[in-house]
């Protein structure tokens, strides 16, 4: 009776760890919620850009507490709406381009990106390198993602 006893506690245990690869599967979420940050309509960075640059470069700064990147999202149980700040500011950034991150991973360059789990309609957008907390690689799952795409984490 022990042995059967180990042998179905072993197998459950197993089976819980085959669900997915390496036995865990994570996923980064922010803590506090903070707007993102459109910089003269091109680039998406972190509101923590603003603590770094002079309020004499500020020409303009419109905050949306319920706008968001797009209505698509790779998480539709989790749809949260932090808000978009959108600013017309004179500053220099280091961007990458979605193709360029895109084709960095091995992707087709004109693949989908995702921020915060949020479709980038807009294929000229940038994304600010310093407001990068991480990238995530989703495959495509037929479901909700056609092709592999990339899920940036901004915060």
């Amino acid at each position: 009776m022990k042995n059967l006893t180990l042998l179905l506690v072993l197998l459950l245990c197993f089976a819980s760890f085959a669900q997915t690869p390496g036995g865990t599967s994570t996923f980064y979420t922010s803590v506090e919620e903070r707007p993102l940050l459109i910089i003269n309509d091109d680039v998406i960075a972190s509101v923590e850009v603003l603590k770094k640059i002079k309020t004499d470069n500020f020409a303009k700064l419109d905050i949306s507490k319920d706008d968001v990147l797009s209505q698509t999202n790779l998480f539709p149980l989790d749809k949260k709406t932090k808000g978009i700040m959108r600013g017309n500011l004179n500053i220099d950034l280091d961007i990458k381009t979605q193709s360029e991150l895109n084709s960095f991973f091995g992707l087709n360059p004109t693949n989908d990106i995702y921020v915060n789990g949020y479709l980038v309609e807009d294929k000229q957008q940038t994304v600010s390198t310093i407001s990068i907390k991480m990238i995530d690689l989703r495959k495509a799952d037929g479901i909700i993602l056609k092709t592999p795409s990339l899920n940036i984490t901004i915060e």
